[in-house]
């Protein structure tokens, strides 16, 4: 159970297999290494089985780091089960590598990257849970997302470049829940059309974004049990009755969402 924190050194290099045969639960290497050296540093990572691995820097640092191609092939002999890449800015037009050696790993999460698109997902990835926190998208990446047939649970919040919501999530069985808060995110016809085939999605945040219409048509996400959509400007709510076909929910938040009641059958629906 030991963590070991490497961070804020100036790692010249790492010897191969100097990790090999160790367990960790958990590795920080954030601002660790010189700029030039991250890619072969990382090599030397082989054989090391650890719960958390957690490789960038610190936001702070002069020593920036950007993402190149091949940034992360030293991880392809690294056993682990949540993968963390932190403070990374610019990743070049082709990031098809991001994921090729932690397409395996059962937790990523991408924080303050410089990430405009989902890089290519491996075929068969094992990935469960995915956050992207503070990256660079411009509209939400399902179609790419929804290659990660495993998921279970995704995150994308905090990115202020994320108003449009124009692709679509289609195939995710085993997806439970999406969180979509605190983004920029306007978009109407809520929430059936971007979700299709997804039968056991429950928990629903849209919270803290821009403006959203609801239609009334959640036919593709009926399973719904939590829907939160606090702090967003609604329009639907009120006039007519939206949650009809949420027979299932047991949790709404609409609360400063400048919802007016004006309809008397605006919770209709809602038997749970």
């Amino acid at each position: 159970n030991l963590t070991l924190v490497l961070s804020l050194n100036n790692i010249k290099s790492i010897e191969p297999g100097a990790f090999a045969g160790i367990h960790l639960a958990e590795l920080a290497l954030r601002s660790a290494f010189e700029s030039s050296m991250m890619q072969t540093s990382l090599q030397g990572l082989a054989g090391l089985q650890v719960s958390r691995l957690i490789v960038g820097v610190f936001n702070d640092d002069d020593r920036e780091q950007d993402f190149e191609k091949g940034l992360l092939d030293g991880l392809c002999q690294v056993q682990m089960e949540e993968f963390v890449l932190i403070c990374l800015r610019d990743f070049e037009d082709d990031t098809d590598t991001l994921f090729d050696c932690v397409g395996n790993v059962s937790t990523i999460r991408l924080v303050d990257l410089g990430l405009e698109q989902i890089s290519q997902v491996p075929v068969g990835s094992k990935v469960k849970q995915l956050e992207c926190k503070k990256c660079g998208f411009d509209d939400v990446p399902a179609m790419k997302l929804s290659l990660f047939k495993e998921l279970r649970v995704l995150r994308i919040t905090k990115n202020r470049s994320l108003k449009t919501f124009e692709q679509k999530f289609e195939g995710l069985s085993n997806l439970e829940v999406i969180d979509l808060s605190e983004n920029r995110l306007t978009f109407s016809r809520c929430c059936s059309r971007q979700f299709r085939n997804c039968p056991n999605l429950k928990h629903l945040n849209l919270s803290f974004n821009s403006y959203i219409r609801l239609t009334g048509d959640f036919n593709n996400v009926e399973n719904l049990l939590y829907l939160d959509l606090q702090h967003t400007t609604l329009f639907g709510p009120g006039s007519y009755p939206v949650f009809l076909s949420l027979q299932r929910l047991i949790y709404l938040d609409i609360s400063h969402t400048k919802t007016e009641v004006k309809f008397q059958c605006t919770f209709c629906g809602l038997n749970s």
